[in-house]
């Protein structure tokens, strides 16, 4: 049973739940879920502060390097022809994210029907006996793995925020000097 309960000041009502091996398996889906959401559109960020941060370089080495039989104009096309090159490298990426976006979520739906499905076929076996017993022994390894899910997911989406520029990045640690132990005897 899971009982949500908060402190006096934020006046919530104690309500006791069931906690099912489905419920928390949808749970782990959406977590997963959301994780893949997450790590796609950090390497999308990524990938256009990549195409952003070459273009501007190679704009600055085209415009910087003395060709003597290119003149400015020429320059400006050989720019031009980069920038659209990038555009259309670009234009990829965000197909290329979409299509992870769709897929992600044609799996996951896939997932919860496939669940949904499970619990409605089994329902009429959740008051034996042996399943219950199976249910209890198999419940904490479930609840761990919706906490690995769920930390999964919280990572996967600093990381998102993190490649946004939405969140400071973390100091640096100081190196830590290993010791020698001496033993004695």
């Amino acid at each position: 049973m899971r009982s949500s309960a908060t402190s006096p000041r934020n006046q919530t009502i104690m309500t006791t739940i069931p906690i099912t091996l489905n419920a928390i398996a949808t749970d782990v889906v959406g977590h997963y879920g959301n994780a893949a959401k997450s790590l796609v559109a950090a390497c999308h960020t990524a990938s256009k502060r990549a195409l952003a941060a070459s273009g501007s370089r190679y704009v600055k080495l085209v415009e910087s390097t003395p060709l003597p039989v290119v003149g400015a104009e020429s320059k400006a096309r050989i720019v031009a022809a980069e920038r659209r090159a990038a555009g259309i490298v670009g234009d990829g990426v965000v197909r290329i994210a979409q299509g992870y976006d769709r897929g992600i979520e044609f799996v996951s739906s896939q997932a919860l029907k496939g669940l949904e499905t499970l619990a409605q076929r089994t329902d009429w076996a959740k008051d034996m006996f042996v399943v219950d017993t199976v249910r209890r022994i198999s419940l904490p390894a479930a609840k761990l793995s919706l906490k690995v899910a769920s930390r999964v997911d919280d990572l996967a989406s600093a990381l998102n925020a993190r490649a946004n520029g939405t969140v400071a990045k973390p100091a640096a640690k100081k190196a830590s000097v290993a010791r020698r132990v001496r033993r004695t005897a």
